[in-house]
């Protein structure tokens, strides 16, 4: 017995669907305007002297005003396992809040950022 032309149909664009990321299970495709880093980093982790940091994208509450990213959750960790990101772009926004991300910088020289925190002066950002 020959399948229905609907079911060929249906069959098609199921396939068509699943082959370009919408099937139930799909992952989310990465999106094409954020850079994506293309080194061997930890998923969380830091240089000795700071200058790459990888780990998760936070946000301040309520407003999300200072952005951070945490590196490491165990004790004994320089500013509690996160540091802030002080960016001269708005680069850093491009980032949603739990993104895995690699950051390349140096340590702000001032005191505290206006977060009232050490910082990290960002050079490059990128998708872990």
């Amino acid at each position: 017995m020959l399948p229905s032309r609907a079911a060929v149909v249906c069959l098609a664009a199921f396939a068509c669907a699943c082959a370009h990321g919408g099937g139930p299970d799909a992952a989310p495709a990465p999106s094409a305007t954020l850079p994506i880093v293309l080194g061997d980093y930890p998923a969380f982790g830091h240089a000795p002297d700071f200058s790459w940091i990888s780990g998760r994208i936070v946000r301040s509450s309520p407003a999300g005003q200072c952005t951070y990213v945490q590196f490491s959750e165990h004790r004994g960790e320089p500013w509690g396992g996160r540091i802030v990101l002080v960016a001269a772009s708005s680069d850093v926004a491009l980032f949603p809040t739990g993104d895995m991300v690699v950051v390349t910088g140096s340590l702000d020289d001032r005191a505290l950022s206006a977060c009232g925190e050490p910082a990290l002066a960002v050079r490059t950002i990128a998708e872990h």
